[in-house]
């Protein structure tokens, strides 16, 4: 399921309105309804007010719109399982070295 879709059928799920739910995000009805039918993307601080307002757990929501962000990202890429590789390469080195509480750069 779709990031927008997950986000409509949690505020359905709740009785919430769209208008209710764009009120109590302080955030406008179409673009509210543009996040939900998948035509505009959720900022990562839209996702955690979606989160709070929804009572939903922030990093699943997080982890949901992230991973959509990184199809998007891909999904033109011919190497995109390659690269996929090298990312996960680069992030187990990151938690390696995090464990030694070493900031990594790339």
């Amino acid at each position: 399921m779709e990031f927008g879709e997950y986000i409509r059928s949690l505020r359905e799920k709740r009785n919430l309105l769209l208008r209710e739910m764009a009120a109590n995000l302080n955030m406008d009805v179409a673009y509210l309804s543009k996040i939900e039918r998948g035509n505009r993307m959720a900022r990562r601080e839209q996702v955690v007010a979606f989160a709070k307002t929804l009572k939903e757990d922030e990093n699943e929501l997080i982890k949901l719109w992230m991973s959509e962000q990184i199809v998007l990202m891909l999904k033109n890429e011919k190497e995109r399982t390659e690269i996929l590789k090298i990312a996960e390469e680069k992030i187990s080195k990151i938690d390696e070295l995090s464990l030694l509480n070493i900031d990594v750069t790339f």
